[in-house]
């Protein structure tokens, strides 16, 4: 084999990128700083599947997942990606650092909060529950779960079902970091069933997002609330549960699949973490690159997903470009079996608009994401009440999670779901102030 001196260049270039990361993060953590929204966004949605997976897109190992020919394409486009990837990645933290120098009182976010603080009320975390419940029986009675895990499948099996599917789950998940959060201001009995119910009705969907995304989120909440606590955030306690974190996901994964013997299930998902679906966002673009045409979309995946509440079946151009459409048929695989590949935090906006679009979307991300997180670190920082800190920390992920599908259109469905049921805690804070000022005056 002749030496490739190009690819070598590449590779000092990633060397590169990861050391200035790990001195990211190794400064963030003497300054006990190093769980933040912005930083976890960094670590989860650019460091780990955009960078720390680059050297792994390479091994044959990713023919089980692509198959050979797709597999000898894309490694043509892997460098090409790599590099627009990290032009996204770099006008990310120019719109971070430009987030720092704005002064705002984060007037949105307030409003937010009491909102989400209405949810978090026992009263309305039951009739929360009470609903899902009923919704599941209506999906019980479908035929949605004749397999456990099939809630997901069944939906992609009947598009016509899929809405009550994709309603149901974006709820569950919601409802779940609520029941967290609840539990970690109040350790009682019944929040703990609340939370088993809704860790129960996110599994019946049979994707590890489901479940993960929320514990996730959580976790991350827990660790930058405690973030000066040495005994509490060290790097051995984070290893162990992000440890955990995986091999739950793993787990979950092969049970899917019907292989339920926990020893069996962790030899035979071991390389598809990293080779399988699990951080293959950079491959995945490269896959899609490779068969693409170069026609920029001008926004068509995009608009699709802001317009993700009118069925696929009523609008011709939900049916036919959707980020998830787009990337099955671009490599020529049935759109009614495959849900969609995930061309990373910056594939999207590439497709649509080229390298400017990279960039754009990217400044704004960053940008948004560093106001979310200097929201919660000025909570965390200020606030003397601990209630008070928990919840807006909680909320503060759940909107970085929902700026998020700002940059993946494909889950955007669920960002007006959880709008929906942050109305419904506007309304029922609403009408809990009035009664109080009313009864006030009386």
């Amino acid at each position: 084999m002749s030496f490739d001196f190009t690819q070598f260049l590449f590779f000092i270039l990633w060397g590169l990128v990861v050391i200035l990361f790990l001195a990211w993060f190794f400064y963030l953590y003497l300054k006990r700083k190093l769980i933040t929204v912005l930083s976890t966004t960094a670590l989860m949605q650019m460091f780990i599947p955009l960078i720390l997976m680059y050297p792994f897109a390479f091994s044959e190992k990713n023919i089980m997942s692509t198959g050979r020919m797709s597999y000898y394409m894309y490694l043509n486009e892997i460098n090409r990606v790599f590099i627009i990837s990290l032009i996204g990645i770099v006008f990310f933290f120019i719109g971070s650092y430009v987030a720092m120098k704005i002064k705002t009182d984060h007037p949105i976010m307030n409003n937010l909060s009491n909102a989400y603080i209405s949810l978090l009320s026992i009263r309305n975390l039951t009739l929360f529950l009470f609903c899902l419940l009923l919704i599941f029986l209506w999906m019980f009675k479908l035929g949605f779960f004749e397999n456990f895990f099939g809630g997901r499948s069944f939906s992609m099996e009947n598009s016509s079902l899929r809405p009550i599917a994709n309603f149901f789950y974006s709820s569950v998940t919601f409802f779940l970091m609520l029941t967290l959060t609840k539990y970690y201001q109040r350790k009682t009995k019944l929040l703990l069933i609340y939370v088993i119910v809704a860790l129960f009705l996110s599994l019946t969907a049979g994707t590890r997002g489901a479940v993960l995304n929320s514990i996730l989120m959580f976790v991350f909440m827990y660790f930058n609330i405690n973030n000066k606590n040495a005994s509490k955030v060290n790097l051995f306690k984070i290893s162990i549960v992000g440890l955990l974190l995986l091999t739950a996901a793993m787990y979950l994964g092969e049970a899917r699949q019907g292989e339920y013997h926990f020893i069996t299930a962790m030899i035979n998902s071991w390389d598809k973490v990293f080779y399988g679906n699990n951080f293959s966002d950079l491959r995945d673009f490269a896959w899609v690159m490779a068969y693409w045409d170069g026609e920029f979309l001008y926004g068509k995946t995009i608009f699709s997903g802001l317009l993700a509440f009118v069925p696929s079946s009523l609008l011709h151009l939900r049916s036919e470009w959707g980020l998830g459409i787009f990337t099955v048929s671009t490599i020529g695989y049935d759109t009614s079996v495959h849900p969609g590949l995930r061309p990373g935090i910056f594939g999207e906006s590439f497709f649509n608009f080229g390298i400017p679009g990279v960039c754009v979307f990217g400044f704004i991300y960053g940008c948004a994401i560093n106001l979310i997180s200097r929201y919660v670190q000025d909570i965390i920082e200020n606030s003397s009440s601990r209630k008070e800190i928990i919840y807006k920390t909680s909320l503060g992920y759940l909107i970085s999670g929902l700026a998020f599908n700002f940059m993946i259109t494909a889950g955007f469905f669920g960002v007006y779901v959880k709008v929906l049921i942050l109305f419904f805690g506007f309304v029922a804070y609403s009408f809990k102030r009035k009664f109080i000022v009313n009864k006030g005056s009386a």
